[in-house]
């Protein structure tokens, strides 16, 4: 509100020079204090906008509210005399409310959106035939039975189980019984996770490793290798107080002797070191609870609604008050006057809405929707600036909110503050090192979508063609596969890849992203692993997931190196900045919100999920959890929920992504060894959007990469080469460096202004020409004893018109599958052209 005479847009000045919101005029309350607002002179010839609904005199609402099932006009009318829906062949019928329907994808999802749970009843809850009834009911795939792996949950999977053999030939037997691939006998991997045997001394073929093998060790220079060689941790933060291996090697007794918590860390009794906020929080962190003694300095404070304060944080119930019995030490609760005095009566004690008479003294409150911003005045609550009111769009009302969804989502029946996808039924991918796997969200139904994989770690998906990616640390590649044939494999990145924790897929522009975090890179190809190219590769450390919204041209990754950080870049590696500098330690997991704008993260150092807006700002902490975020390595999130892997209880937990409430785990706890990376797999997650390079590649010769949408001028595309190219000046053409050296010149500097009709003639003659000279070369390139996989030619020449340079171009590619043995390169000088072909790998 203001005092002066200049109110902002949108207001209505008060004749008491005070100004409240526009909407505020003619709805019968009186906002100014001094009525001016409701001037009968004024309302009576207000009217509603041809797109409104009007309530009664002075209230207008949108259309669009009218019959929504949620009453918004004071005296809701809105909502009175609605017809009877009918519901559409693509929605379910709830049986007890006549005219209620919910979209049929919503039937049989494990959540009443009927009001009387109808779409929850009649569903067959029987597993297929190649599937397995758990006694708890779920589903597995037939072939975990007896595999050694409680995928039931129960164990039921694995009871009265024959004793199980593996291939002698091409199957190594651990000492549990597990079997693996032969070829993971003594490669330096511990693949029999739970006794390490396939490293061992063999009884059964006579073989010892250790004469044969030297451990492989994942982690880089900087890093500790934990004593299961799974996880790798900071060197500084070993004997730090912290127990970041999961199994705790980090902090063994021969490692840690004598020392002492860093400065931000309170020392617990039994030498354990927890962050210094936990102490004297009224609960106890230490598992000695010695964080909670000698917190008395503390003072404690009242709650004012059922208390009375004495001093010196000393609280007393309200009903101890004007008793007659001296309760406080000082008898400030029975004072020689004041008791029985109702303030209230006089004026409403000047209170803007609620007066509530005390024992002693008196206090102000307000109406739903409204705060006390002086003790005395009633406030409108914009419920639009708190996290979670809506799930996704959110309209602040005088006293209220109204929350709406965005195009494919439908508020939920049962809280019109959620948001639910009206189609398809979400699931969770995750990598498990040996297998990739996929649990849908509302039956935890599980099944396996890639087998016999090394050490499967990131991975991501396009959901229209149904091809999922993924890396290998130990083998050193990414593949691909179809996400309904995951044997079908195929290798998109074979060499130079070192340690890859973090890909993304471009699903508009078809390139995926992956960091290295050994060589401290980012970097692309297509999906075919051509055209690769190192976006990043500067002040990195230890770069290791991201994310990328090709919609808007951003990329996203975090580096947990010396100085951990989050940083942003366009997708053409433009415009890099760090978003996130402090508060941060060990940022495993990031994923993007596509809806809200926000990204989220999961750091494993301080068992912290947060989020921020895009540029970093508006950042909070979503929860806390010393236990569900021991050791967080992924994370994702899908409409009012964050999902995320965690090490140490080898579990899959998800919570409300805008408060960290109802926290759960979505399979049970100890059921996954080393879940890796996560994905959400539903269509909304990649939403259509316009490739801008379709057309002609975007005029680019090689890669057409996205641009980073900063306004609304924005380029929405930049070309760029592969590693061994360089943009030429053009800003369109690669070609090495001695290429565009060797351009021939035309000089017609003694042509005049006027002539450039002859120049456009010239133009189309050489066009003219060059579409039959590159019939007879394209024949030549095809025909050669060796045949190009890629081959491009690329014809040049450059006229110089009074002093004025102009530059045509024409370049054609074609494709062809062959392989090819040899580099192939020819340059044919004609009378003002330049000709460059080369065939590509």
């Amino acid at each position: 509100m203001y005092g002066n005479a200049t109110c902002p847009p949108n207001s209505f000045r008060c004749g008491n020079g005070v100004c409240i919101s526009k909407k505020w005029q003619c709805d019968n309350e009186n906002d100014c204090a001094d009525n001016s607002d409701e001037d009968p002179k004024i309302c009576q010839h207000k009217s509603c906008a041809e797109n409104e609904y009007q309530c009664s005199i002075g209230q207008c609402i949108p259309q669009a509210w009218v019959c929504d099932g949620q009453s918004d006009c004071h005296n809701k009318n809105d909502e009175k005399h609605c017809k009877k829906r009918i519901c559409n062949s693509d929605e379910f019928t709830c049986r007890t409310q006549s005219g209620e329907c919910v979209p049929l994808t919503w039937m049989c999802d494990d959540n009443q959106d009927c009001s009387d749970g109808s779409d929850e009843k009649s569903c067959n809850e029987t597993c297929r035939s190649d599937e397995f009834t758990c006694a708890n009911g779920k589903c597995i795939q037939r072939l975990w039975k007896c595999d050694h792996d409680n995928d039931c949950g129960d164990g039921s999977d694995e009871a009265n189980c024959p004793e199980m053999t593996c291939d002698p030939v091409s199957q190594f037997t651990c000492e549990d019984g597990t079997c693996i691939s032969s070829r993971w006998r003594c490669d330096g991997d511990f693949d029999c996770t739970s006794d390490h045997s396939d490293e061992k001394f063999s009884f059964v073929n006579d073989t010892d490793c250790s004469s044969t093998t030297s451990f492989t060790n994942h982690c880089v220079s900087q890093e500790f290798e934990c004593r299961d060689r799974v996880m790798c941790i900071h060197r500084t933060w070993v004997c730090d107080g912290d127990k970041d291996c999961a199994d705790e090697s980090d902090e063994s007794p021969e490692l840690c002797k004598n020392v002492t918590c860093r400065p931000d860390q309170f020392s617990c009794n039994n030498h354990e070191c927890i962050p210094g906020h936990l102490h004297c929080n009224n609960q106890a962190d230490c598992t000695d609870s010695s964080d909670e003694l000698d917190c008395e300095g503390v003072v404690r404070k009242c709650d004012y609604t059922k208390e009375f304060e004495c001093g010196g944080g000393m609280c007393i119930p309200l009903s101890k008050v004007c008793n007659k019995q001296i309760d406080c030490p000082g008898r400030e609760d029975e004072p020689k006057t004041g008791c029985d005095i109702n303030e209230c009566a006089l004026n409403n004690g000047n209170c803007s809405h609620i007066c509530i008479d005390l024992p002693l003294s008196y206090r102000c409150d307000c109406r739903p929707g409204y705060k006390l911003v002086d003790n005395e005045t009633c406030e409108d609550i914009d419920e639009c600036t708190i996290p979670g009111s809506c799930s996704q769009l959110c309209i602040n009302e005088k006293g209220s909110f109204k929350c709406e969804c965005v195009e494919g989502y439908m508020r939920d029946p049962n809280d019109h503050s959620k948001c639910k996808a009206t189609e398809g039924h979400a699931s969770i991918l995750f990598a498990r090192k040996h297998d990739i796997r996929k649990i849908s969200i509302d039956h935890h139904e599980m099944s396996v979508i890639v087998n016999n994989t090394k050490s499967a770690t990131a991975l991501d998906f396009v959901f229209r063609t149904g091809m999922i990616f993924w890396s290998d640390v130990s083998e050193r590649k990414i593949y691909k596969a179809p996400i309904d044939e995951g044997d079908d494999r195929t290798v998109v990145i074979n060499n130079d890849i070192t340690l890859s924790d973090g890909l993304a897929v471009d699903w508009i522009y078809n390139h995926i992203y992956w960091a290295d975090s050994a060589k401290n890179t980012i970097e692309l190809s297509n999906f075919e692993g051509n055209m690769r190219k190192t976006l990043i590769k500067s002040s990195l450390d230890l770069p290791r997931s991201i994310a990328v919204n090709p919609l808007q041209g951003w990329l996203f990754w975090t580096d947990w190196g010396t100085i951990p950080k989050i940083e942003r870049a366009g997708m053409d590696g433009s415009h890099r900045r760090a978003i996130v500098e402090y508060d941060v330690k060990w940022p495993n997991g990031l994923t993007l919100d596509l809806v809200q704008s926000r990204i989220y993260w999961v750091d494993a150092k301080l068992n912290t999920i947060s989020s921020c807006d895009y540029d970093g700002h508006d950042r909070r902490v979503i929860l806390y959890s010393p236990t569900a975020l021991k050791h967080p390595f992924s994370v994702s999130t899908f409409e009012d929920w964050v999902y995320w892997t965690d090490w140490e209880r080898h579990t899959i937990y998800k919570a409300n992504k805008f408060s960290g409430q109802n926290l759960s785990n979505v399979i049970p706890l100890h059921m996954l060894q080393n879940p890796m990376v996560i994905h959400v797999y539903h269509p909304y997650r990649q939403p259509d959007g316009v490739n801008y390079c379709a057309a002609v590649n975007g005029h680019c010769s090689h890669l057409c990469l996205p641009a980073p949408q900063i306004n609304a001028r924005s380029p929405k595309i930049s070309c760029d080469c592969p590693d061994g190219l360089t943009l030429m000046s053009d800003g369109l053409m690669c070609a090495e460096d001695d290429v565009e050296k060797n351009d021939t010149h035309i000089n017609l500097t003694k042509l005049k202004d006027s002539d450039s009709d002859f120049l456009a003639a010239i133009v189309i003659g050489f066009a003219s020409a060059i579409i039959i000279i590159l019939s007879l070369i394209f024949v030549r390139c095809k025909n050669r004893k060796f045949h190009c996989r890629y081959c491009k030619l690329e014809i040049r020449f450059v006229v110089s018109l009074n002093n004025e340079v102009r530059v045509f171009q024409f370049f054609v590619s074609n494709i062809w599958d062959q392989l090819k043995e040899n580099d192939y390169r020819n340059s044919c000088n004609f009378v003002g052209l330049s000709l460059y072909e080369k065939c590509f790998w």
